[in-house]
């Protein structure tokens, strides 16, 4: 019997500590190109902040956090612009005309020169998190659906198969700095439950820096070392690390709901700021196509609802 409830104790350690926010070692961010047949109507208004979007903000309450979170994104969104530029090209070969895409994939780079201008310190880091990982999920989601347009959904996923894998110098640095600032925040999350724990052996930090030991055998050290507490300083470790848990999830609950009320007014700044941007390079499929969103924003804003003026009607040679 005392061995059942010290193996519940320490399942209910491992769920404790990871209430802490350590962050998962997986360097890739779920706002890549999905492969998923999730698509939506254009006329509805998607919540910009979903149970995904909000847990992913958890860990941006420390600037480190937020460095993360925002070069995650800045990597997701380059890969989706290396993706969508293959498919272009492969689409030119063809003799399709591709000014819709382009045009998307022009927006596109303004977004990724705005997280490339984020600044993880700012009071705002989650607000700027939420917008641009909105903006670049839409942007990717258009960008497939025109390319599907043109295509049929059969030949658009050869192409897709095609370019699946893609490596590149950019990327692999985006890879390096993102496993280095994630195995940064983790040693300060384990510094901390040290602390908690009130242990002075510092060793599972060097194991898990210099790669000896992983971050689930960190956890599960831990778990032993608090298991080998008495019953008293067990509960108060327990106590300490669910206040915590919920302290994390309620502070992230509030930046959500903060942004998702004034995300319409932000939006429409940021197409304005676009649109700006685009008169100065004479882009003009981009100017267009920026100035269609804008009046659908503000029609969307005014309940009227429409389209977003983002056509795919450039099928080129019957191809």
């Amino acid at each position: 019997m005392k061995k059942i409830l010290s193996i519940i104790m320490v399942l209910v350690l491992m769920i404790s500590i990871s209430s802490l926010a350590l962050a998962d070692e997986s360097e890739e961010n779920p706002d890549e190109e999905s492969e998923g047949e999730n698509q939506s109507d254009e006329n509805e208004t998607e919540d910009p902040v979903d149970d995904e979007t909000e847990e992913e903000t958890v860990i941006m309450n420390t600037s480190l956090g937020a460095e993360i979170r925002l070069l995650q994104l800045e990597k997701a969104i380059t890969k989706n612009l290396l993706k969508g530029e293959m498919v272009v090209d492969v689409l030119k070969a063809l003799n399709y005309n591709t000014s819709d895409l382009e045009a998307v994939l022009s927006e596109m780079k303004l977004v990724l020169e705005e997280i490339q201008a984020a600044d993880p310190q700012a009071n705002n880091s989650v607000e700027v998190f939420i917008d641009i990982k909105s903006d670049a999920k839409n942007l990717t989601e258009q960008f497939r659906e025109t390319t599907n347009d043109l295509l049929g959904d059969v030949k658009y996923k050869e192409i897709k198969e095609q370019i699946r894998e893609i490596v590149s110098d950019e990327l692999q640095n985006y890879s390096k700095q993102i496993q280095n600032r994630i195995k940064q925040f983790n040693r300060n999350q384990i510094y901390r439950l040290y602390g908690i724990i009130g242990e002075g052996n510092n060793s599972l930090v060097n194991e898990y820096m210099n790669g000896t030991s992983s971050l689930a055998q960190v956890k599960m050290q831990l778990c032993k070392m608090v298991n080998m507490k008495m019953k008293e300083k067990r509960n108060e470790i327990f106590s300490t690390l669910k206040k915590e848990k919920i302290q994390n999830k309620n502070h992230a609950n509030s930046e959500a709901e903060n942004a998702a009320a004034s995300f319409s007014q932000r939006e429409h700044e940021r197409l304005q700021r676009r649109l700006e941007q685009a008169n100065n390079t004479g882009n003009e499929k981009l100017i267009e196509r920026i100035q269609n969103r804008i009046k659908n924003n503000e029609n969307s804003s005014n309940g009227n609802g429409s389209n977003n003026g983002n056509s795919a009607n450039g099928k080129g040679n019957g191809k």
